[in-house]
């Protein structure tokens, strides 16, 4: 069997991590990759290195086809982690399997410099893969057979001419760092682990510290997209876009409280409950976020949090920022309802044309389960409608 052996820091692991495998699987015609994140990897020192079984579910999520093998081998060897001792192991564990290490144009480069690398010479192949412009095969086989000896046309080294994707780790950290979403430069899956675990430095992290104590994974993961959403619109619609995303990112922050915390701050607020509100519990994480917010937290900013307050029955008079966190709060990435995607496509013409059709949604889904309306979204919705009228009749 052919066996590559892919190593790196997968801090974390990309789509150009993936891509560059996948062409030196068929390029090497390779019947098998080891991925090995590695420990502490003698040539880098990096304060924003996650933590190696943290690196390890993220390989596991991104290389998820059978031809793949995420190993732990350096995680759980601890301390520098130096190639030569990784071949020496698995060639142990693969006696009969030829093994080939899979590198880039620049570690071939400095290949010489490599601890001990004529012992993994002996272990291995190398299968070098080419992804830019200024380096061409002629130069790396050259290099090869000068500096190590090593003959491309007889096989004993592979130099493979791979399509370049343009994408690096810190590419993806630097859009973490920010709440940008990342997911383009990753799989969906590794990007919401990222998300989940909290593993890079982001905007308001002790907030979404507190939020991942408070909120399911589910719930965590809404909070996450409607802040992303919300920025989004803000920027869309001349909002302020820290405040917006903020709001998104703490809509929720009581949804998953049981109904007697709900009531219990609610109270400290000195929120008193109609009799509508009494009567439909599913309204009361949104007066209990503000009352949480403001009590708890300290925050002071009225608009942050009457968008909290508002952001499911919406109210007549909202402010910008009230209107996008309640449309955000509808088309955030992970919405899966019928009428989503007509959601999305009016919030990108218009807040109010959004608003307008996301109330009717509501109504009727309420209406047909004999469900209670607030006063709050009604009212919403006629002046809506009223402004609606006198647009028209003005033209």
């Amino acid at each position: 069997m052919r066996i590559g052996i892919f190593g790196g820091t997968f801090n974390p692991p990309h789509l150009g991590h993936k891509h560059l495998a996948e062409e030196i699987k068929a390029k090497a015609e390779l019947d098998k990759i080891i991925i090995i994140p590695a420990n502490t990897p003698p040539h880098k020192e990096s304060k924003e290195l996650a933590d190696g079984f943290h690196r390890m579910k993220m390989c596991e999520l991104l290389f998820n086809e059978d031809f793949y093998e995420i190993s732990d081998l350096e995680i759980k060897r601890q301390g520098k982690s130096y190639t030569v001792d990784t071949v020496s192991e698995l060639k142990k564990l693969y006696p009969e399997d030829e093994l080939f290490l899979i590198i880039g144009t620049d570690m071939l480069m400095t290949f010489d410099k490599w601890y001990r690398y004529e012992d993994i010479l002996r272990d291995v192949r190398l299968c070098v893969s080419v992804r830019d412009d200024e380096t061409t095969v002629s130069d790396l086989s050259a290099f090869a057979k000068d500096v190590l000896k090593l003959n491309s046309e007889n096989g004993e080294i592979i130099i493979a001419d791979v399509e370049p994707w343009i994408c690096s780790s810190t590419d993806v950290r630097e859009k973490l760092s920010q709440g940008i979403d990342a997911s383009e430069l990753t799989s969906l899956e590794v990007f919401n682990y990222v998300r989940i675990n909290l593993l890079y430095e982001s905007p308001h992290v002790d907030y979404k510290r507190l939020l991942r104590e408070k909120l399911d994974d589910y719930r965590f993961l809404h909070s996450l997209n409607v802040a992303e959403s919300a920025r989004t619109l803000a920027l869309m619609y001349g909002g302020d876009e820290e405040k917006a995303y903020f709001a998104g990112l703490v809509h929720d922050i009581m949804k998953n409280a049981t109904k007697e915390e709900q009531l219990q701050i609610m109270k400290k607020g000195d929120i008193i409950l109609t009799r509508t509100e009494k009567n439909n519990p599913k309204l009361w994480h949104a007066m209990a976020g503000e009352a949480y917010l403001r009590t708890e937290m300290g925050v002071t900013d009225k608009e942050i949090l009457s968008a909290v307050r508002y952001h499911t029955t919406g109210r007549a008079g909202m402010s910008l920022l009230e209107k996008i966190v309640y449309i955000a709060d509808y088309i955030s990435i992970e919405r899966d309802y019928p009428d989503v995607d007509m959601m999305r496509e009016l919030s990108a013409k218009g807040l109010d044309e959004a608003a307008l059709y996301a109330l009717k949604f509501s109504f009727a889904s309420l209406s047909k389960k004999e469900k209670l309306i607030h006063t709050d979204s009604v009212e919403y919705y006629n002046e809506l409608i009223i402004n609606q009228t006198e647009k028209e009749k003005s033209l």
